[in-house]
């Protein structure tokens, strides 16, 4: 069984695998978290065999986007998914939700793709949109996306690349706000620590507004922000200079502008297998300024937080004690 299942893996990865065989890969996936696991060393086996070296990997890259930026969406569409060479294996679960609906003969499906803790993700949509998934963020999006309209669920953060369609809306909904697109770059993060979600456009244009309506719709244009208080339902629109640093987790990079710790120890929590406490509830509003790399390492990055001279710290396990240091 694992034999044919690992065969269809490998013409997934390969790029020739039928629609049928698709589905009942990601069936086997949706399983269980052990048969992602299995996917994931099929594919790892997969890339020492076939992938050839980072810097030829760079300018491939480099090449096929200025290649599928000509060519006819039609390929895109085909493919309901597919996995970024330089992305871990995604959990994919299909088939949640069915719906029928009136002149559709095919029942409508709702797909989820989740990019695994400390592990960011770039997924291509059926039209051709790019997104990247921070770590622990979750995409959905049904099956006739791209038929009339563009709807994406987002819990998490994204950053989205959207391919120009005037005919078919690109909307993005998570935690009440929706961001309505034509084609643009932005990016959407969902901080339930602190009740918000701040879209930052850098280019292109959107427009927001709550599921509610409770605020009129606010357009944004190029390095500016919006940040949607979840809990108020109010919408607040400010110039943002550092636009391209809300994007720099793409690249492993951990960017902090006066941060709170309480912050700071959320977005931790996306990348390392750690719970981090605050045995002092003062120190979650110490703010923090500086930039890290996730190959840093949890303890690297504490060691530089401590020399805030703010707290101290102890380890258990997998739990790290924040202690305050009493003001001499």
């Amino acid at each position: 069984m694992n034999e044919s299942l690992k065969e269809l893996a490998v013409r997934y990865f390969e790029g020739h695998i039928a629609p049928e065989e698709e589905c009942e890969l990601f069936g086997f996936l949706a399983a269980s978290p052990e048969n992602a696991a299995r996917m994931r060393e099929w594919e790892q086996e997969w890339k020492q065999r076939h992938m050839p070296p980072a810097d030829v990997l760079r300018s491939l890259a480099l090449l096929n986007e200025k290649i599928e930026r000509r060519e006819n969406r039609i390929r895109a569409r085909r493919r309901w998914l597919r996995f970024s060479a330089a992305a871990a294996v995604l959990i994919l679960v299909s088939t949640f939700t069915t719906r029928y609906f009136i002149h559709t003969e095919a029942p409508v499906q709702l797909f989820s793709v989740q990019a695994p803790q400390g592990t960011n993700s770039r997924i291509s949509l059926p039209d051709g949109s790019q997104v990247w998934l921070n770590a622990g963020s979750t995409l959905s999006y049904r099956s006739d996306f791209n038929r009339s309209s563009r709807d994406i669920g987002l819990s998490g953060e994204a950053y989205f690349e959207v391919e120009h369609d005037r005919h078919a809306p690109f909307v993005v909904s998570t935690n009440g706000l929706n961001v309505r697109v034509l084609g643009t770059r932005f990016n959407i993060r969902n901080d339930d620590t602190n009740h918000r979600v701040t879209t930052v456009l850098l280019e292109g244009a959107v427009t927001a507004d709550t599921r509610e309506h409770r605020c009129a719709p606010i357009r944004l244009r190029p390095a500016q922000q919006l940040v949607y208080d979840t809990r108020k339902g109010e919408m607040r629109l400010t110039d943002c200079t550092s636009a391209e640093a809300s994007i720099s987790w793409i690249d492993g990079r951990l960017h902090f502008d006066r941060s709170t710790f309480a912050e700071i120890v959320a977005e931790l929590k996306r990348y390392y297998n750690v719970d981090v406490h605050f045995t002092d509830a003062s120190l979650r509003n110490e703010r923090f300024s500086g930039d890290f790399h996730v190959e840093d390492g949890i303890y690297h990055i504490m060691a530089v937080l401590r020399l805030t001279r703010k707290f101290s710290y102890t380890v258990h396990g997998n739990d790290i004690y924040l202690h305050a240091i009493p003001p001499k």
